[in-house]
């Protein structure tokens, strides 16, 4: 019997552990934008900035018609031009000059709009 009351106490005391680690449990889950609240949100021929977690930023603007441009700020740089496309969880880009496409998925975060590869933040959308 003193078995069992211990492993119950030390279930008790881990799934307390846990929430201390993880947090509260209503923390609000991060909202994966799906493919087509992106196009409708960005992909309206509108541009917006994308700022890289090293400070870089980009002028993008991706037209409803699968085109897209993007221009570095801050240098004197001629514009890149690319085709985008949706995809369930997200889209993918390829750029001129680049083999193969990129796919990122797109999430509002602490009150943000983050582009993701995959797991690593890739850049902070704002208009």
């Amino acid at each position: 019997m003193k078995l069992r009351v211990f492993s119950s106490s030390l279930l008790f005391g881990l799934v307390c552990l846990h929430g201390a680690i993880a947090g509260p449990l209503d923390k609000p889950v991060d909202d994966k934008l799906s493919g087509e609240a992106i196009k409708a949100a960005w992909f309206n021929g509108q541009p917006f900035i994308a700022t890289g977690p090293d400070g870089v930023a980009f002028k993008f603007t991706y037209q409803p018609d699968g085109h897209a441009s993007k221009v570095p700020l801050g240098k004197k740089a001629a514009p890149v031009s690319g085709f985008w496309r949706i995809i369930a969880e997200g889209y993918c880009v390829r750029w001129t000059g680049s083999v193969r496409e990129k796919c990122f998925n797109i999430r509002n975060e602490d009150g943000k709009t983050i582009a993701r590869f995959g797991k690593i933040i890739v850049a902070t959308w704002s208009r």
